[in-house]
């Protein structure tokens, strides 16, 4: 059986975007009307148990063996605590519309991503509100040098980095559609793909994981009746890696739902894909195919004590649960993953 893996980290992951990505229906914040500083933290703990032979560990937690029996079967699950973190610090200039930030982007951890992103916003009328930004690794997601290597041997452990930018344009000429673009330069530290297999010259060389990934995604919010929004989004992404046998295409199609209410808001997601891959595998003798889809489901509260922390907004109490499958024709690459986690958010 075939293997082939690009959207490894990409696909995998969106469990954590799903539970935390949704972010009101993915609009940009509209550029304050006063100059200075404002942002948000937002901690949270809570578990995941998650199936993968691809993922090493994320944020020193642990996501799949150190071993693995055998090529053709399906990962086992690992549960583990998790504790997320992500900030943004602004800083707004309103005579000019423009407001620059650092922190880290809620959507990059679908990627195991533990992204900053430093950038700058501005407002240009009724031409919209259009975003760049650098994006740099703070803490990389760690992946096997190579994962195929079985059966009952110690797999090593290696840093996966990335580098790259992101542009957005939202409310494009006044209306509720936005356009993004995502550039990603992926290094694997060591990349070692199809050596315990044995596999020399130009078929290893098919296995490279590194190389470059172009995410394009369009998206509308519809508002209808009272504080509800509705969100359809067609995500595509190219992987583009040095390895054929690891380069694909992947399609998604992802709804979100909003409910702006008091003292309660409501978001759910869900979404359907599809991953093909460029090349016959050079172990499995196969091109990989995969079906993606996945649930999410956050609450919030206003917390009614009015709780601060310094001179922050009152505090908001969160919750939520996220369920995510990834079915591949190859078994080994079938991935599920269930997550639930909770804390607070602190608005400037």
């Amino acid at each position: 059986m075939p293997m082939k893996r690009t959207t490894y980290l990409a696909s995998a992951a969106l469990i954590i975007v799903l539970v935390f990505g949704a972010n009101f229906a993915t609009a940009l914040e509209p550029v304050p009307e006063e100059s200075g500083f404002n942002g948000f933290i937002r901690p949270g703990i809570g578990f995941v148990s998650f199936k993968s032979n691809m993922v090493a560990s994320f944020l020193g937690f642990d996501f799949s063996d150190k071993k693995t029996n055998a090529l053709d079967k399906s990962p086992d699950s690992q549960t583990s605590a998790i504790v997320l973190v992500p900030f943004s610090l602004e800083y707004t200039f309103a005579s000019t519309r423009t407001q620059l930030f650092l922190g880290t982007e809620l959507t990059d951890l679908l990627r195991f991503d533990y992204s900053q992103q430093i950038g700058v916003k501005q407002e240009i009328g009724n031409f919209g509100l259009v975003q760049g930004g650098f994006l740099f690794s703070g803490i990389p997601a760690k992946v096997w040098e190579d994962p195929y290597v079985a059966p009952n041997r110690d797999r090593n452990e290696t840093d996966r980095n990335s580098l790259g930018a992101r542009l957005v344009w939202d409310r494009i000429f006044g209306i509720q559609l936005q356009v993004q673009y995502t550039y990603r330069h992926i290094e694997l530290d060591d990349e070692k793909s199809g050596e315990f297999f044995g596999l020399i010259g130009s078929k290893r060389d098919l296995l490279d994981r590194n190389g470059d990934r172009h995410v394009g995604e369009i998206l509308y919010r519809f508002d209808f009746a009272q504080k509800h929004r509705l969100a359809p989004a067609f995500i595509f992404t190219r992987n583009d890696l040095d390895g054929d046998a690891m380069a694909s295409d992947v399609y998604d199609f992802q709804l979100t739902y909003a409910y702006f209410g008091d003292p309660v808001t409501f978001t759910a997601n869900g979404f359907y894909g599809q991953a093909d891959y460029d090349h016959e595998n050079p172990i499995y003798d196969q091109d990989q195919d995969d079906d993606r889809y996945g649930l999410q489901a956050t609450v919030y509260y206003k917390n009614p004590w009015g709780w601060r922390l310094f001179d922050s907004k009152p505090m908001n109490f969160y919750i939520s649960g996220a369920y995510v499958d990834i079915d591949s024709n190859i078994n080994f690459y079938d991935q599920q993953g269930v997550l639930g986690t909770g804390g607070v958010m602190f608005k400037w």
